[in-house]
């Protein structure tokens, strides 16, 4: 298995905070958002063989990146996807193409400004034993809150039968985040994909696409989740951390 950690956005819609720092190395209790990623990956590379680990960045952040690397001597590799602007970023799919290019493995996908509790140890042993595309998901628990991400239903053998972006009535309360595996088969529906579609920015509606060509799965994560997207739900990951352990930040 490879791991790639999409950390190629420009974060706009966290300016000015982002203007000059990439959304992935925002601190959160005083760690870069991206330290909180690592320490899971740790964990995996305990219970899975993982080959390597890359970060795809953008040219604007690229340095800043390698100088995270260098300060908290992480080993994993940091590609440069060329893009300086918002304007001409590749998109997360594109960015999951290029960094994955000519790499025939299993991959775990994760999005570099996604904040959880869950260790992926049993997403990754789920994925592994149905051997098609998953995707994690959180339950918001409230059907208000669930139209601000991409929705899904599942069926009782857990394959996702329906996802809707930002729906304004949803369906249920199962938001997809930024984790997904993707077997080594499955690997061809990217070009299918990238082939057909002009705008792919957004990860989700690949996988909307993908749920027509072969089976996916949902994984119902544990713990919270935090998609790290504006200043609202950057204050409220602060207060959470600042909250734990006695409200000491690592």
């Amino acid at each position: 298995m490879r791991i790639l950690v999409l950390a190629a956005g420009y974060g706009t819609r966290l300016y000015p905070l982002t203007l000059n720092l990439p959304k992935s190395l925002v601190p959160v209790c005083n760690k870069p958002l991206m330290n909180f990623l690592t320490e899971k990956i740790g964990i995996l590379k305990k219970k899975f063989p993982v080959k390597n680990v890359v970060v795809v960045s953008n040219n604007k952040f690229y340095k800043d990146f390698l100088s995270w690397k260098k300060k908290y001597k992480i080993d994993l590799d940091i590609i440069n996807d060329g893009s300086n602007t918002p304007e001409d970023r590749l998109g997360a799919v594109k960015d999951i193409n290029f960094a994955i290019a000519g790499k025939q493995d299993d991959w775990l996908i994760l999005g570099g400004d996604n904040l959880f509790d869950d260790n992926l140890t049993g997403f990754v042993s789920f994925a592994y034993k149905k051997s098609s595309p998953c995707v994690g998901i959180y339950d918001v628990k409230d059907k208000k809150n669930a139209s601000r991400y991409g929705i899904v239903e599942i069926d009782k053998n857990k394959k996702i039968i329906k996802l809707e972006e930002k729906p304004k009535k949803p369906f249920s309360t199962l938001a997809a985040t930024c984790i997904y595996f993707f077997p080594k088969k499955s690997l061809r529906f990217l070009d299918m994909f990238l082939k057909r579609e002009k705008t792919t920015d957004a990860a989700g509606k690949y996988i909307k696409w993908l749920t027509t060509k072969t089976e996916v799965y949902g994984y119902v994560l544990n713990g919270s989740w935090t998609d790290i997207g504006h200043i609202d739900s950057l204050m409220i990951a602060e207060k959470k951390y600042r909250q734990l352990k006695e409200g000491k930040c690592n």
